[in-house]
């Protein structure tokens, strides 16, 4: 890298501040969803209509049931197939949504 001039440099850096950005915006859009998945476990219904509001096409019903699913799997201690279903269905309608 010492033989390399000013602007190959210049690209290189640019490059890993975009590769570093792209991963904050990654980081912050899986908080997100993960935030949306425990309101949605913890409040239910208040936390869905404030969901639906912020995002009309989602599917109300698929949401209620992986929401009340996930929070039994939670309460009974067994595996947490809902719990991932919600994060996924969520990922997609924020993913969705953004584009």
């Amino acid at each position: 890298m010492r033989k390399l001039d000013d602007t190959e440099l210049d690209a290189i850096r640019a490059a890993l501040e975009h590769d570093r950005e792209y991963a904050h915006r990654e980081t912050a859009a899986l908080h997100r969803v993960e935030q949306w998945r425990e309101r949605l476990i913890g409040e239910g219904d208040a936390a869905l209509t404030e969901l639906l509001q912020e995002f009309p096409s989602a599917d109300r019903q698929h949401l209620r049931q992986l929401a009340r699913n996930a929070r039994l799997e939670r309460e009974q201690n067994k595996p947490l197939h809902a719990f991932h279903e919600l994060f996924r269905a969520l990922r997609g309608l924020l993913d969705a949504a953004q584009t």
